[in-house]
């Protein structure tokens, strides 16, 4: 017995084809996720970064704002103006920038500590790359606490207190802004 010639309709190729485009013009179009921005960026900056430059940097954090203006020459740093006085933001060169950046690629952490992960503690937020250089000309996230409802310990919490744990303490937030970058001779 002869097998039979199987005939598929001409729309069902067409149908096909247009899903399986639709398909791939949709993967095209997904943005890159933060760490391959970050790493193109990088990239950008190592292969056309000046020797020296100036950077100035707004920052703006718990209701306030202040600047600090650095000078970079290789890796020797020296602050001409600084009205931050914070220890944790320290000198704001590109390095420290792509830094502060990349905490927003860190998963969420435990709230109040590993043993008691009743809650996490999340970053959210977003950087804007200076398009020509790749530097982060903009940095601006908000760190949150949220319930943490997979690990036992916030089932036992509740059951323990009778009540929803409290995952809501105040945000932070943070804003960087380069203000300006010049290259220096």
């Amino acid at each position: 017995m002869r097998g039979k010639n199987v005939v598929i309709p001409a729309a069902l190729v067409v149908a096909f084809m247009l899903a399986l485009s639709c398909t791939l013009m949709g993967m095209a179009a997904l943005p890159r996720s933060l760490s391959a921005q970050r790493i193109a960026n990088m990239d950008r900056w190592h292969a056309q970064a000046p020797e020296s430059y100036r950077v100035v940097v707004e920052v703006s954090f718990t209701g306030r704002t202040c600047l600090q203006e650095i000078e970079v020459r290789g890796d020797a740093k020296s602050i001409l103006h600084d009205t931050c006085g914070s220890s944790w933001i320290s000198t704001l060169w590109v390095p420290r920038l792509f830094e502060l950046g990349q905490r927003l690629e860190r998963p969420a952490e435990c709230f109040p500590s590993n043993r008691n992960c009743v809650c996490q503690r999340v970053r959210i937020g977003s950087i804007e790359y200076d398009p020509e250089l790749g530097f982060p000309g903009s940095i601006v996230w908000r760190r949150e606490l949220r319930p943490n409802w997979h690990n036992p310990a916030y089932l036992a919490r509740m059951l323990e207190t009778r009540e929803l744990p409290n995952c809501t303490a105040a945000q932070r937030s943070l804003r960087l802004t380069v203000i300006s970058l010049t290259p220096l001779p």
